[in-house]
């Protein structure tokens, strides 16, 4: 019987290993210029507006991200920072931490081409998910335990006009975030036009 025991423990502790090391993560395709000009979102600034995230980057540019640290950078080059969230819930807790325009993609076409879920027993098993909600909440941010948490986010840089998407990132386990140095890389190569009217 002891063996049985030392079985399954040994079963148990490889797979945490597995998870942990991301071996059953889906691959994540990458999201091209063409596919996300094409998505519909809807203004939550309370005229809920519709518009075509092409607009979003038609002159200068677009970075949807929680990285508002950038947010006077971006400014002093004319380059908006765009959050996109595919549903409202928890949206106005999110505000005061986003010095951005919000929109909802509540297709959650931002989040493909193929969306990532995370199986919410994997995610807690997973160390970098327990790392990261320490540093959360060592940093005073306590979030909420409403709406669908398991829809992996992501960042994108995107160029002006039809510069493409400069940088891509999508979140690998809960909480995980663009290196900030790297965001900043990218905005610097977006090509800043001065000739599109708004």
């Amino acid at each position: 019987m002891s063996w049985l025991l030392s079985a399954g423990a040994t079963i148990a502790v490889a797979g945490v290993a597995m998870i942990n090391a991301g071996l059953f993560n889906p691959k994540i395709e990458k999201a091209s210029l063409s596919y996300l000009s094409g998505i519909q979102l809807k203004a939550l600034d309370g005229s809920n507006k519709l518009l075509s995230a092409a607009d979003l980057w038609r002159k200068n540019g677009a970075e949807a991200s929680v990285l508002s640290s950038l947010k006077a950078e971006l400014d002093q080059r004319g380059i908006p920072l765009i959050g996109v969230v595919h549903e409202t819930i928890g949206v106005e807790e999110f505000k005061p931490f986003f010095k951005g325009d919000i929109y909802l993609d509540d297709q959650r076409k931002f989040y493909g081409p193929f969306e990532r879920w995370e199986n919410v027993v994997v995610g807690f098993l997973r160390v970098q998910t327990w790392i990261n909600l320490y540093h959360a909440q060592s940093g005073g941010f306590h979030g909420n335990m409403d709406g669908e948490g398991r829809l992996m986010g992501g960042l994108f840089v995107v160029g002006a006009a039809d510069q493409g998407v400069l940088f891509e990132y999508r979140e690998k386990v809960w909480g995980d975030h663009a290196d900030i140095e790297d965001v900043r890389a990218a905005v610097e190569n977006i090509k800043i036009s001065h000739n599109v009217s708004d």
